[in-house]
């Protein structure tokens, strides 16, 4: 993890430079230093340590920072960058800043399924499942979730028609379904519980309004248009 920070941030890539950059300027300094009056040994020693010094500022400086063409930005951290990529929740019942660095749905989507994050990284968020969603520790799945216990791809919700199924995707510690491990497509019902070891998601299957409202206008109405007249 920890290599890959390292590489995502160009923070090796960085080092590798500047080493080269110090060993070239080095290279020339032997070349120079007599001509400038100056003890290459000596100078070549005062150099080496500077540049010695100066590798560790140049770690911190590549880690928090990056340059671009737009310029110097900031380089984001992790787990912003985690957030980020995730499906859109629908609500957020945290009272902290986090729920600010998921990507806002420009329009609420029809949805029939809620997941609702009980426990873990994401506990207070749900989220609308309107299209398959792949849970697990990988920033590539639809729905991360940063722990040592969730494999990177841990398990896969999807639709079939009105149904809403979940499978383990062969993870470490398994998937349970209101505490029994499930393997292959199960369907889920509402208030179900989905267990990945200590990450706790809940299952609420409910219709939006505006689905609610669309279901009601579609509906056939009969009118009997018979009238009796009595005399």
């Amino acid at each position: 993890m920890l290599f890959r920070e390292l590489k995502r941030r160009k923070v090796i890539r960085t080092c590798l430079l500047y080493t080269l950059l110090c060993w070239g300027a080095l290279q020339v300094g032997d070349i120079l230093f007599p001509a400038l009056g100056f003890n290459s040994d000596t100078a070549s020693l005062y150099f080496l340590y500077l540049a010695i010094a100066g590798f560790p500022v140049t770690f911190a400086l590549a880690w928090f920072f990056q340059i671009t063409p737009e310029g110097i930005v900031r380089t984001m951290p992790f787990v912003e960058r985690r957030v980020l990529s995730n499906i859109p929740p629908i609500n957020d019942r945290r009272t902290s800043r986090a729920g600010h660095l998921f990507r806002k749905s420009a329009e609420q989507p029809d949805y029939s399924w809620i997941l609702i994050a009980e426990s873990g990284p994401l506990a207070g968020f749900s989220f609308g499942i309107v299209k398959e969603v792949v849970i697990g520790r990988s920033l590539e799945c639809d729905l991360t979730v940063v722990s040592p216990h969730i494999s990177r791809r841990h398990a896969r919700l999807s639709l079939d028609g009105d149904q809403l199924l979940i499978a383990d995707l062969g993870s470490s510690n398994g998937t349970v379904v209101n505490g029994y491990t499930i393997a292959e497509n199960q369907a889920l019902h509402h208030d179900d519980e989905l267990r990945f070891h200590d990450i706790i998601f809940k299952i609420n299957a409910v219709h939006s309004a505006r689905r609610s409202a669309q279901q009601a206008a579609d509906k056939t109405t009969f009118v009997n248009t018979s009238i009796t007249n009595k005399n």
